[in-house]
């Protein structure tokens, strides 16, 4: 069975819960990534932020970024997919969820990330142009919940 582990991004650059906004722009920027996972001081997963977020929920209401947290801003209640899970049951909680990527967790720690991108390297074309319909069907969220 190919799990998770086997096709997700080892190691994702991640932030504090109290870093601030400008910082967490500019690890977006510097890693080229659209999200980063939010992370306490064990490692533990707490949330996401997406540069929608930033963008939609700081920007957009005029809040000083150099003031505002990560943790204040994150979306918890992150559906993440354990380490050792099987690809196709990423797949189903991706089509379900409507998002493009989804944290890795072993032992409630963040390990990875898995995305389209990840699983398009290692599925076959047409599961991933099924995965991208079903996102793509009511519109996909590209935030976790």
């Amino acid at each position: 069975m190919v799990t998770v582990r086997d096709v997700m991004t080892e190691a994702p650059k991640s932030v504090l819960e109290s870093a601030n906004l400008v910082h967490v722009a500019r690890v977006m920027r510097d890693e080229d990534v659209g999200c980063v996972p939010v992370v306490d001081d064990g490692g533990r997963l707490l949330g996401m932020l997406t540069d929608r977020d930033l963008v939609t929920e700081a920007l957009a209401s005029n809040d000083d970024p150099t003031v505002r947290q990560a943790g204040e801003l994150m979306r918890g209640g992150v559906h993440a997919v354990d380490a050792d899970a099987s690809v196709t049951s990423v797949v189903e909680t991706m089509g379900r969820q409507r998002v493009r990527r989804l944290p890795v967790v072993s032992g409630g720690k963040l390990v990875g990330v898995v995305g389209v991108a990840d699983l398009a390297k290692n599925l076959p074309s047409a599961a991933v142009g099924e995965l991208m319909a079903l996102i793509s069907k009511s519109g996909h969220k590209d935030k976790l919940p």
